[in-house]
């Protein structure tokens, strides 16, 4: 009786490692690791840290122009001070100032552009809406949603913000 007894608990132990072996004996069940390293190959990432207070901020490549910008998905667009906007070829006139966008500071003229190139990276986004405020309205280049939306997905883990296309 005890041997039987020691034979079932020594069976109750392999037990959670049945799948594993089946996987491996039965055909047709295994997975396929090629198809897997071949998606993971054309994935672009991006991983950013945090600053000492707490924001995400990187250097981006703007209509060929290095420029340094913060991760803000609390803004709706990507946003670029008047100065930035000429640095990387975007000229905006006086008349062209007639968006109006709202912020904490309240209300601000801004003009609508498109970039024909932003950079990230390996990431590389075409075609992106973006707007230009006065400078005084605006201290640093933002990555807003415009950008942020068409990747395939952006997280924050371990004071790190992770962009993937």
């Amino acid at each position: 009786m005890v041997r039987y007894l020691v034979l079932l608990v020594a069976l109750m132990a392999l037990v959670p490692f049945v799948p594993q072996w089946a996987d491996k004996w039965v055909p047709g069940q295994q997975e396929e690791v090629a198809p897997q390293v071949a998606i993971a190959s054309k994935t672009r990432t991006l991983k950013i840290p945090a600053d000492a207070s707490g924001h995400f901020v990187t250097e981006a490549e703007l209509n060929g122009r290095q420029v340094e910008m913060l991760v803000d998905t609390g803004a709706t667009t990507v946003a670029l001070p008047q100065s930035v906007a000429r640095r990387i070829g975007l000229n905006p006139k006086k008349e062209d100032f007639s968006a109006s966008v709202t912020t904490a500071n309240g209300s601000i003229p801004a003009a609508r552009v498109v970039l024909k190139d932003l950079r990230l990276g390996s990431i590389r986004l075409s075609e992106v809406e973006a707007i230009v405020l006065p400078d005084a309205s605006l201290s640093k280049a933002l990555l807003g949603m415009s950008a942020l939306r068409r990747l395939e997905r952006f997280d924050i883990s371990d004071d790190t913000l992770v962009l993937v296309q």
